[in-house]
């Protein structure tokens, strides 16, 4: 048998392995907004120290035995006693955990989120030497935690949707690095992913009430000519608060621009025609974030939902949000 075909064998044998590893593990421990650390998801095994440690200590009881030496034999049975008192205290220093998700801020996909949530217990020692991450080789230490700590992750987002984290890992080996204790949760974040917008020409389509085009022409907040000034509404750009004004009078005012606007521009998604549902979402995510930047007013149109026209940032939000979850159905989550 050739090099590559047994190479290959080997693959597909850990690529098993790994799937039934995982599907147990999914079994064992289902995502959840809040885990509690029992001994049903702590995991202790000895270190490379713990090992080289009990090594040293079967070496000098076998010295101690074999020389009759009591001095020898007396110092590895308590180095002995050290050892397994080390499990006692490793575990207990993560049994009782708490970790509950919080929420995952809302970026475009791709971008870094933060992701926040909260660990706490109700023991009354102080848990330390913990480290939390999605693998061991990029964790974030965590101070000493006396009851509760708020922690914050950053986490690269794949695709649109709803925020899907994977496991995060949380180990420990305090007190004396004798012993590795480790579980993995799997956690239900609060949060959408945007999708990543793609920067194309305007398409609008502008509608009046009964649906016909119009070519009327209309004052809106926009970016051209100066026309006035009006009390700030929440949700208004920040770009164009009359600062000034503000120092002067103590009073916001939101600055009015005079521009050529058709009445209701919609971003419709039938005014993109030939292009996949992603690649749709994508454009339209661009219209959005350019219009918003430009403080114009506008709608969205998907299928079976219409966000009446509209600005500012509760109704960008709106729209991006309605992008994200396009198609989409909430996934199930299992109770605390």
């Amino acid at each position: 048998m050739s090099g590559i075909a047994k190479m290959s064998i080997k693959q597909r044998i850990k690529s098993a392995m790994s799937k039934k590893y995982l599907s147990w593990m999914d079994r064992r421990s289902p995502t959840s907004k809040s885990i509690k650390l029992t001994q049903k998801r702590i995991y202790i095994i000895p270190s490379k120290m713990g090992l080289l440690f009990l090594m040293l200590v079967v070496l000098m009881f076998v010295n101690g035995v074999n020389y009759q030496n009591n001095l020898i034999f007396s110092f590895s049975v308590l180095l002995l006693s050290i050892f397994i008192t080390s499990i006692v205290v490793t575990y207990q220093n993560m049994a009782g955990l708490i970790i509950s998700a919080g929420h995952g801020e809302a970026v475009f996909s791709g971008k870094t989120t933060l992701l926040h949530l909260v660990i706490e217990h109700g023991s009354r020692k102080t848990k330390d030497g913990l480290k939390l991450g999605f693998d061991r080789t990029d964790s974030l230490s965590l101070s000493p935690i006396k009851s509760k700590r708020q922690v914050t992750l950053n986490f690269k987002t794949g695709a649109r949707g709803f925020l899907s984290v994977p496991r995060i890992t949380l180990y420990s080996v305090y007190p004396l690095g004798l012993f590795s204790c480790w579980t993995w949760v799997r956690l239900e974040f609060e949060g959408v992913i945007y999708p990543r917008p793609l920067f194309l020409p305007y398409q609008y389509v502008g509608q009046t009430e009964s649906g016909e085009e119009s070519a009327e022409q209309s004052v809106s907040s926009g970016v051209d000519d100066f026309r006035g000034f009006r009390k700030y509404q929440a949700g208004d750009s920040l770009k164009h608060v009359a600062w000034r004004q503000f120092a002067k009078t103590n009073q916001l005012l939101t600055k009015e621009f005079e521009q050529p606007q058709a009445q209701g521009h919609w971003l419709d998604w039938d005014a993109l025609p030939g292009y996949k549902t992603e690649q749709r979402l994508q454009v339209i995510c661009g219209w959005v974030v350019r219009s918003h930047e430009e403080n114009r007013e506008y709608g969205l149109a998907l299928p079976g939902l219409k966000i009446p026209a509209g600005r500012g940032d509760l109704h960008q939000q709106a729209c991006l949000r309605a992008l994200a979850l396009h198609g989409l159905a909430k996934p199930m989550v299992n109770a605390t």
